[in-house]
């Protein structure tokens, strides 16, 4: 009873990896696991009474588990979202930005951030890479990153 036990905490501990491991491996190892320990039980030929209340309780720790890892999946999207880029909607960049120069926080290989108007943003660039303290221009936006490039400065000719 004690290796089945350890083998259901064992499952249940690699399909709450899962969700923040994706890749499948650790739900197949968590079930091959699970199932294990219902074979162990059966060689330990336990009373059936006890096989099922073990069953329910399995499924029922799979479901809170599920359903914790869900939660702080939910939890971790939300900080994530919020806390660079307050105010955007997931599908749209500030347009008044456009044309508006700034420097690169970090190294935009392509992607980075960029500081404009005492605000970073996200940031592309079509080059293939700028490197951080680079002065920088916003061309267009694209979801709810802006695309940029190396500021150029244009030299008149003044012959």
């Amino acid at each position: 009873m004690f290796v089945a036990i350890i083998l259901s905490l064992m499952g249940l501990f690699l399909i709450y990896l899962e969700f923040f491991l994706p890749g499948s491996i650790f739900a197949i190892g968590g079930s091959v696991l699970l199932f294990s320990s219902l074979f162990f039980l059966i060689a330990e030929k336990i009373k059936v009474i006890h096989f099922i209340l073990y069953i329910l309780v399995l499924g029922l720790l799979v479901f809170m588990v599920v359903k914790f890892a869900l939660k702080k999946l939910k939890a971790n999207k939300d900080i994530y979202l919020s806390s660079d880029q307050e105010g955007y909607k997931a599908s749209s960049f500030k347009k008044e930005l456009i044309g508006k120069s700034g420097i690169a926080l970090t190294d935009l290989r392509p992607t980075g951030k960029i500081f404009i108007n005492d605000k970073s943003y996200f940031a592309i660039t079509k080059e293939s890479y700028i490197e951080k303290g680079k002065k920088i221009q916003v061309m267009t936006g694209q979801g709810s990153n802006l695309i940029v490039q190396e500021f150029k400065k244009k030299y008149i000719n003044e012959n």
